[in-house]
């Protein structure tokens, strides 16, 4: 069971969760390299010693704003893998789930930032996060695969062309497109569910 948080500890936590969802939202506007620390420190209306008492440097922001994001994406991908869906019903929940929570404005800025801006040791820990991911997707499509549902030449190019395009949808997205954030999510899912054969 987990141990409760004290009033001190959940206010650092709150605290901390609000500098990282500004500063992502900075990176998001200008870019990793081009936001500072004093800026971040100033939306927030604390001094940069303050701000150190929370975050030691830019790079660590990064991390746990990365960090943050893939493990809401595992979370949501766990309940629908875990869920009593059909096959099909399941990688389009799996799939839209997903791009709701990689096109939010508090996480793509920070995607789209190479994490080779890391140190080694953060670095291996979010390509570590994002292994988890592709781990969960595959479990979901071989459960489709394993079934008859879908139909494929190759597992694994078809495995490695879905993940793909999830991972592409950072590099293009933008919230002033033609398509909402659902109707994205319902087309990509379209799109890889006829790629596995079913007709939608």
């Amino acid at each position: 069971m987990e141990k409760a948080l004290s009033f001190r500890e959940a206010r650092y936590r709150e605290k901390r969760q609000k500098i990282l969802s500004n500063a992502a939202r900075i990176f998001a506007r200008k870019g990793y390299e081009k936001a500072s620390l004093e800026e971040i420190a100033a939306r927030l209306k604390l001094s940069k010693a303050s701000l150190y008492h929370y975050i030691k440097s830019k790079e660590e922001l990064l991390f746990l704003i990365q960090l943050d994001a893939i493990e809401e994406a595992r979370e949501n991908l766990e309940r629908v893998a875990s869920s009593h869906l059909k096959p099909a019903e399941k990688l389009r929940s799996a799939v839209v789930s997903h791009v709701n929570v990689i096109t939010k404005q508090r996480v793509i800025g920070a995607l789209r930032q190479q994490e080779l801006i890391l140190p080694k040791k953060w670095r291996t820990k979010i390509v570590m996060a994002r292994n988890e991911l592709e781990r969960i997707f595959t479990t979901i499509i071989q459960e489709g695969l394993d079934s008859g549902v879908f139909t494929v030449h190759d597992e694994k190019i078809s495995l490695l062309a879905t993940l793909g395009a999830l991972n592409g949808i950072i590099a293009w997205y933008s919230p002033r497109g033609r398509l909402s954030v659902e109707e994205i999510g319902e087309a990509v899912a379209d799109f890889i569910l006829n790629g596995f054969g079913v007709m939608t």
